[in-house]
């Protein structure tokens, strides 16, 4: 953030290729949008405003996967004029459904769905912490727009924020739901970061880690793909669970040695 002064900063919220649903989970905030907007001049967001783009801005927030050559451009555009850059979801964050293409062949796979494929972007996904430098993560299909909310309030204040390193687990216990992992299903709640309230799990639907996976978790993948396999899953059963938000990268990232890590 710029020196401490009066004005309000100038805030931007911008969309690459995505279903905007994090956008619309800031809306829903309702009233709490209202009183957060009186702090703050967004000056860019095609949802509320046609405002022609600033040449920088204090805070921009980025929703979406740069998928392609257009969008990739626009993000390293957008970490130059940006004092901080946040990342809002997990099509930003993790890569998203998009990102299931890079376990395959997508190019052999976009050329029997796209006959003219030569016409199309069809570049294999990156997520925008590899593409850019990124200040804050803000997690999750969509977002819990209270992180929004509370960090936005944290720069204003200039105070630290960061996300609760708990389980998903940990939300499902507090909402009494069976653990599906003890009735055998392929879930992910032991590795994911929590903060979603477990709304998933509420509805009997397995943990996929939209949210990403908790910091320092080896022992505990190792412990989950174990019991997974006990359970008669296949290590290619597990990893396509681990694929479809795009947390698969990561946890492979997390079993390799210290040694591997750094190459």
């Amino acid at each position: 953030m710029p020196k401490k002064t009066n004005r309000k900063p100038n805030v931007a919220i911008f969309s690459l290729t995505s279903c905007e649903g994090c956008q619309f989970s800031i809306l829903d905030l309702s009233s709490k949008f209202l009183e957060l907007s009186s702090r703050i001049n967004i000056d860019e967001w095609r949802l509320i405003s046609d405002l022609e783009p600033k040449k920088h801005y204090d805070i921009s927030f980025i929703e979406g996967n740069p998928a392609t050559i257009k969008n990739l451009k626009l993000l390293k555009q957008i970490r130059k004029m940006s004092d901080i850059v946040v990342v809002l979801g997990n099509c930003a964050d993790l890569g998203g459904i998009w990102e299931i293409k890079n376990y395959h062949n997508y190019k052999k796979y976009g050329a029997y769905v796209y006959k003219q494929h030569q016409t199309i972007d069809n570049e294999k996904i990156i997520e925008v912490p590899k593409a850019i430098k990124v200040d804050y993560v803000i997690p999750g299909c969509p977002i819990n727009a209270h992180n929004f909310y509370d960090l936005i309030y944290s720069l204003l204040n200039k105070t630290h924020w960061s996300l609760f390193q708990n389980p998903v687990c940990w939300e499902c216990q507090i909402n009494k739901n069976p653990c599906l992992l003890q009735e055998g299903k392929i879930c992910l709640g032991p590795i994911a970061i929590s903060g979603c309230n477990a709304v998933c799990l509420n509805s009997r639907q397995e943990c996929w880690a939209c949210r990403g996976i908790l910091d320092d978790v080896k022992e505990k993948i190792e412990n989950l793909i174990k019991i997974l396999q006990n359970h008669g899953y296949s290590l290619q059963d597990i990893l396509e669970k681990m694929e479809f938000f795009g947390a698969r990268d990561r946890i492979e990232a997390a079993l390799q040695p210290p040694s591997e890590k750094k190459k």
